[in-house]
């Protein structure tokens, strides 16, 4: 009998240990299955990064791009602005000269408005030389009177 006891304990013992086997087994597929899956995830994650990485770059292009063309377009409105106050200022220079050369002939000449306004509309009556300005951005002819 003590055989016979001795034999069932043996058995006992192997279907708990091929229990705890399976259970190990069990566990070591799951494991791996969990590590697969956390992998995949990792992998997706790593993928949905890259994508997002490159739409960024892409968008930072598009600024550099678009900050280009608008500091181009600032530049020649500024040079454009640049050479309308330079035309303005000569403009009112020529003005001035006009209002002052004006006066000068109405004041000379004590002439009524009439006749000054016969002198600016009849130009070819009267004796006028064309002289460049110097230093401008355009040719605009002075009139020199004799």
């Amino acid at each position: 009998m003590p055989s016979n006891k001795h034999c069932s304990p043996s058995s006992e013992d192997e279907n708990r240990h091929a229990l705890i086997d399976e259970k190990k087994r069990k566990r070591m597929i799951s494991n791996r299955e969990s590590a697969r899956r956390s992998r995949m995830r990792r992998q997706q994650h790593i993928k949905d990064l890259q994508h997002e990485i490159m739409h960024f770059i892409n968008k930072s292009n598009e600024m550099v791009l678009k900050i280009n063309d608008i500091t181009q377009r600032y530049s020649i409105v500024e040079s454009e602005n640049i050479i309308l106050r330079a035309q303005k200022d000569e403009l009112w220079r020529r003005l001035e000269y006009v209002e002052m050369v004006t006066n000068y002939i109405y004041m000379a000449n004590e002439h009524s408005v009439n006749s000054i306004q016969d002198y600016w509309l009849n130009p070819w009556q009267r004796p006028v030389q064309f002289l460049p300005i110097p230093n401008l951005c355009w040719d605009f002819p002075v009139l020199k009177f004799h």
